[in-house]
C-alpha cells in the first residue's frame, strides 16, 4: 500500500513541478500581450504540453 502511494505522489510531485512552468510562463505572456488569437493560441498549448507531461509523469518516459 505505501508503494502505491509513493508512486501517486511521485507522479502528482513531477507533473505539478514542471506543469507550473507552463502555467506561469503562458499567464505572463498573455498577461504582457493581450491578444484574443494569443489566448485561444495559448489555452490549445497549455492542454498539449500538460497533457504530454502528465503522461510522461505516469509512464516515467524520458525525453
Amino acid at each position: 500500500m505505501k508503494k502505491i502511494l509513493n508512486s501517486f505522489g511521485d507522479v502528482f510531485y513531477n507533473f505539478f513541478r514542471e506543469g507550473i512552468w507552463i502555467a506561469g510562463f503562458f499567464y505572463l505572456l498573455n498577461k504582457t500581450f493581450e491578444s484574443e488569437k494569443l489566448k485561444k493560441i495559448s489555452k490549445g498549448v497549455i492542454i498539449v504540453v500538460l497533457t504530454i507531461l502528465f503522461l510522461r509523469s505516469v509512464f516515467y518516459l524520458s525525453f
